[in-house]
Formats: C-alpha cells, structure tokens, sequence
C-alpha cells in the first residue's frame, strides 16, 4: 500500500510564478493547492496541509503575518513553511521570515532541484517530529500506567534513583506506617537515617544494593500507628549497560500476622513438647517396674514391650518437638563443642542401627583423623536422623552405605541408599520443617514421624558451621552429604 502524496499549499499573487512552481512540484509527486492572496491561504490551509509555500509580498495582507497565523491556529499551528520570495531577499528579510516562525526561506528564481530538495528535507524534518512525538506521547502514556500501577499496588513499594535518593512511595507504604512513614520525595538514605533510626539495618542493604548491583533480601519491625509491624522486603537494583546501578526498587510485604502466628504455634509446641514429658516419663517407668519384677504371662509381657516401644517412639517425637521449637525460637539449636573423634560418632550411630535393624546390610567406611571439636551428642542426633531417612526410603534389601573422611578443612560424612529418587519438585524442601516423603515405607509397619528429622539435622550441622545437601537420581540414588569444619 503506497503512502499518500503530501499536501502542499503554493501561495503566490504572480501567476507566473506560481505555475512554474507548482508545477516543479507536482511533476515531484506532491500534491499542489494554489491561493493568489493571503486570506485565501489562510482559508484554504488546514490539518490535512503539510507545507505551504509562502511568497513574503502579497495583495493583502504580509507573508509574514500569514506565517505567524497559520504557526498560532489550532488547526494549523504544525504545518511547516517555506518563504520563496524574490523580491525579500536580502539577509534582514530572511532574518525576519524565520523570526515569524518560517521553517525555511527561498530566493526565487530558485533552481528546480533545490526547490525540491528543499521540500523533501522539510518533510523528512516534519515526519521525525511527529515520530518523535508520538514516541514521547507513548512514553509518557506508559510512565503514567506504570506510575498508576505502583501506586494501586497492595504492597508498599519505593523507587530511589542511582544516588539513594527517593523517587516515589506508593500509597501502600502510606497506609502501612501511617504517621511514623519516614519516605518523601527527594530524600537521601541520610535524611532517612535521620527521621527514622529504625529503618538503619533496611538503608545499610539498599546501600549494598547500590553499590554491588545485587538482590537484598531482609526483614525489619518498624512502628506504626497501629503498634509494632513486621516486614519481609526485596531490594531489586536496575543495573544499566555499563554496569552502573540506576535506579532501586523495594518492595515490602508485612507479615506481622504471620510471624505471630507463627510464634505463637511454636510456643505452643515448645510448651507441649515439655508438658508431655512427665506423664511419658511415668508411663515407661511403671512399664519397666512391671517388667523388672517378672511374673507376667506372654500376653501381659507383649502387652507391656509395646507399651515401651510406643513410649520410646512418643519419646523420639517430643524431642523432635523440643529440638524444633529451640531451633524456631532461639535462633538455632544449641551446640556445645568439646574435643571428640567424630568418626566414633558415625561409628556408635551405625552400631546402633544395626543392633534396632537385624535385617538390614548397612556398610560403613572411614578414611583419615575425625578429631576435632564438635558436640558429639548433637552430631548422633544429626547421624542418627540421616542414617534413619536412608532406611526408611529404601527397600529391605538394600544396601545402606555410610563413607566418612578427613581433610585439611575438616570432615566429609556421605549417607547413600538405593531408594527410588526424590522428585525434583522436593528437591529444594527435603531440608524444611513438616515435610515427609510421599513414598515413605513405615518401619515396622507403624505410623511415619512428624517431618522434623532432616530439618533438625540441617539446623545441629548449620550449628556447627557446616552445611548438608542431597543428591537424588533414580541410575545413582540418593546421597546425603555433610560437610563439617575443624
């Protein structure tokens, strides 16, 4: 589909004059309108005109008061002109024409070439203006949309631009601290500092995102009018192509509901976990008694076993219980370290799951110096945990195998079974709180745990600086391995 020609207006009272131009013109593919005095040009031009072409001398009225109503009419005030006189010629004149807002001026008699050439650069000048104001126009219609977003967001969010300071605060931010809202416009991370010394840990991290172009992640209390909120916060930097942070964007999410439901579900634990005890504690001391003092036929002896296993097994679980609230609560289960060979450890917990699993083929190899300080009761819970999972997660027939070595950096512990593979959607929440494999095989055909034993083993081995992964295929199995710092 070819583009239509422009529309060029040839204003001219010497008729001569005006045909030989109009006809260069039209021969150049443009299309020619003709007016012999000024008021006619002025009737004649309107928003479909793309040039006229003006002579400075008319009848009427000037060219040069025709010029400056066509540039201030509404309807007219983009159309581009071009003086062509040749009476208006000397420097004073052409000063004057491109004063009264001309785009350009001719003196006539002008070669036929450059009259067109002329025209043509004009209206390439025309139709880059208008790309570039329609682009400007785009532009400023998708600032506003993305303004408009931000601003309905349900989260606080805030913009700051390379140097710390702030852009914009969405009303959710307004909403959420009220009168104790420390963002305004133009403010640095000093001035912010200053208003409200609370936000110090939350401006030291959109410092570091400023300065190494990285993702923060943090969360911070802060006062509001309706008392103390918690917040959880991502500070995401927009890096230009140079490597250059230009600007940042937090957004914020509060969570005060859910941390104190939170807390308030792990002190309710805790407090069960520790309540529970005593009357366990009574239940297997009567159990053993009744044991100890004999005279009990088989079914009141079978009767009495269960009544201890399912007490050791209830034991298992409150400490579990116990061990996670410390961890959620007090930042992390406790660890006292003291000198110890921690491949006596690996050692102990593998006797043992040999002596309560006669049926299972569990094969043990150690290689090197396993001294060093560690908490050896903590790290036979984190063992026993481990070596319990491959167990449990892999058929009875076979093989579990435990590899435990020395290295200049510390101790290397593996645990792997031949169990089917942990989907790769578990993958990333083998080691959080509650979860339990969905192909787990009860051991002794009595219920599964509560979900705790990988977790409270990650939290004994973060405790003593260390860090625990998985790997899982179904060719290789699964492996678990720990890595643990002198």
């Amino acid at each position: 589909m070819t583009s239509k020609p422009a529309v060029i207006l040839n204003v001219n009272d010497d008729v001569a004059s005006r045909y030989v131009t109009s006809r260069v013109l039209g021969l150049a593919g443009f299309r020619v309108v003709e007016a012999a005095a000024g008021r006619e040009a002025l009737a004649l031009a309107d928003e479909h005109t793309d040039l006229v072409i003006l002579d400075v001398r008319l009848p009427d009225i000037s060219g040069l008061e025709v010029c400056r109503l066509l540039k201030t009419a509404p309807r007219t005030h983009n159309v581009l002109v071009l003086h062509l006189s040749a009476q208006a010629v000397g420097p004073g004149d052409r000063a004057l024409g491109l004063e009264h807002g001309a785009d350009g001026y001719l003196v006539a008699p002008v070669d036929p070439e450059e009259l067109v050439a002329q025209v043509h650069a004009l209206l390439r000048l025309r139709q880059a203006e208008r790309e570039v104001r329609a682009l400007s126009q785009e532009v400023e219609h998708q600032r506003r949309l993305l303004e408009l977003a931000i601003s309905s967001a349900a989260d606080p969010i805030v913009l700051y631009d390379g140097a710390g300071r702030v852009l914009f605060a969405n009303q959710a931010l307004y909403a959420a601290r009220g009168s104790h809202v420390a963002h305004g416009p133009g403010l640095t991370l000093a001035e912010l500092r200053a208003k409200d010394p609370a936000l110090e840990p939350y401006l030291r991290l959109v410092e570091a995102s400023l300065g190494t172009g990285q993702v923060q992640r943090g969360s911070i209390s802060l006062m509001s009018d309706r008392g103390p909120r918690s917040f959880d916060f991502v500070i995401s930097p927009a890096v230009g192509p140079d490597g250059r942070v230009l600007a940042v964007t937090t957004s914020l999410r509060d969570v005060t509901e859910e941390r104190s439901a939170e807390e308030f579900r792990e002190q309710f634990i805790g407090m069960l976990g520790h309540d529970l005890r005593n009357p366990l504690n009574a239940l297997s001391m009567s159990a053993q008694q009744l044991q100890r003092r004999g005279g009990l036929d088989e079914r009141q002896a079978n009767l009495t076993g269960r009544i201890l296993t399912s007490a050791e097994r209830m034991d298992r679980m409150i400490r579990q219980l116990l061990d996670f609230a410390r961890a959620r609560l007090g930042g992390g289960i406790p660890v006292t370290r003291a000198p110890c060979d921690v491949f006596d450890v690996v050692r102990r917990s593998v006797d043992e799951l040999r002596a309560s699993h006669p049926g299972r083929l569990v094969q043990l190899e150690v290689l090197g110096d396993g001294r060093g300080d560690w908490d050896s009761d903590r790290l036979e819970q984190a063992v026993g945990n481990l070596l319990a999972n491959a167990l449990k997660y892999s058929p009875e027939d076979s093989l579990v195998s435990v590899h435990a070595e020395s290295g200049p950096k510390g101790a290397v512990l593996r645990v792997h079974n031949q169990g089917p593979p942990i989907p790769a959607e578990e993958l990333p929440h083998v080691f959080s709180a509650w979860r339990r494999g969905r192909k787990s095989r009860p051991e002794g055909g009595s219920a599964g745990g509560l979900g705790l034993g990988l977790y409270i083993a990650s939290q004994i081995i973060r405790g003593h600086g260390g860090a625990v992964d998985v790997d899982s295929s179904a060719p290789g199995g699964t492996t678990f391995t720990v890595r643990l710092p002198r």
